[in-house]
């Protein structure tokens, strides 16, 4: 896996629709938690966290956190529609006088570019030796751990192993037509799967792949849990989403599985690139108000414990620690050679063609 990294250019701060009153909300909603009595100071101190990791598995953990260090932990997840996206948006908004101290994505993409637009500080966790070099930033800006991978989920209940598609480029078939839900894709892990195959296409395959989609009907779904749900009530046959929300449907007791489609070129010409698998992230803000104790929630959350947490949970999150899936049993199906960094710098020209060919 390459590790350069590349200058990218700044995020448009342009959010539509319910995401720029949700962005509003978000911003009152925060207003307190810079104030002069929340420092360092008093008891053990008090920490910010953005996070775009699914409430339901970050709770507990940042919960547990204050259990064991006291110290309290001020949250802020973003929506499931405006996934990831509407954080990266409020924490450029607010770069030049930042009230969050701590970073924690869901996924890699957008940590990358907020690094390259100078909104991360340099801190390497203590806890992150064993980390494999590919998973940390250079400039130690950001750290990266537990991986999901993008999947189509499907009900073997209605659908023919034979029928799958093996590519995500198949999904232009006409016996597709009308029957696959996909997040829209500037945001959240979406955005960088979409992101990671334009670099791997190229302009000309992608334009075409969404010309594809959109003739095929594709249906957009408010995020990856939603397109499950469409999946799930019948609407559609096949969802674009992540690993962690096929196993929280099936601990649920639902009918679904998944298949892991190749990133493979349209044309078939290359070899087979194999699956993405999405680490997430967690970063030191530069100019965070609080900065001794966030040191302490990175070093918790980059931490071998928190990795081998994120696997036993109905996340599932893959170790990227060599000893600990070896530990563990796990296993990443179908893991590609994904060049992140240079999936982030697609990001900005991404955006504009979902808006100008997808979804014109």
């Amino acid at each position: 896996m390459r590790r350069t990294q590349r200058k990218h250019r700044p995020v448009r701060l342009a959010l539509y629709g319910a995401n720029a009153i949700l962005l509003v909300m978000s911003l009152l909603s925060l207003w307190p938690l810079g104030c002069a009595g929340d420092s360092d100071g008093g008891s053990a101190g008090a920490v910010v966290v953005y996070c775009s990791v699914d409430i339901g598995f970050a709770e507990p953990i940042l919960d547990d956190f204050t259990r064991e260090t006291g110290i309290r932990v001020h949250r802020q997840f973003d929506t499931e529609a405006g996934k990831t996206t509407g954080l990266l948006h409020k924490l450029l908004a607010e770069r030049q006088n930042p009230r969050a101290d701590v970073w924690w994505s869901s996924e890699i993409f957008g940590t990358m570019q907020l690094a390259a637009d100078g909104v991360l500080d340099a801190y390497r966790p203590t806890t992150a030796d064993d980390i494999p070099r590919q998973y940390r930033d250079r400039a130690d800006r950001w750290t990266a751990f537990g991986l999901r991978g993008r999947v189509l989920a499907y009900d073997p209940k209605r659908t023919r192993a034979e029928d799958l598609p093996r590519r995500w480029c198949d999904l232009v078939d006409p016996k597709y037509r009308g029957r696959v839900a996909m997040a829209d894709p500037r945001f959240g892990t979406t955005r960088g799967h979409m992101a990671t195959l334009l670099s791997l296409w190229g302009e000309p395959a992608m334009m075409k792949f969404y010309e594809g989609l959109r003739g095929n009907g594709f249906h957009r779904s408010d995020g990856n849990s939603h397109s499950v749900l469409m999946l799930v009530r019948g609407v559609v046959d096949y969802a674009a989403t992540d690993t962690d929300d096929v196993i929280v449907a099936q601990q649920r007791g639902d009918s679904i599985a998944m298949v892991y489609p190749d990133l493979d070129t349209p044309d078939g010409k290359g070899p087979a690139a194999g699956t993405l698998w999405i680490p997430c992230s967690v970063a030191l803000v530069n100019g965070a108000p609080h900065g001794s104790v966030a040191r302490k929630l990175i070093d918790y959350l980059a931490s071998a414990k928190i990795e081998e947490r994120l696997y036993a949970s109905d996340s599932r999150n893959v170790p990227v620690r060599p000893g600990l899936r070896k530990k563990l049993g796990a296993s990443a199906p179908g893991e590609s050679d994904v060049d992140y960094a240079a999936a982030a710098a697609m990001l900005d020209r991404s955006d504009a063609l979902v808006t100008d060919v997808l979804l014109k």
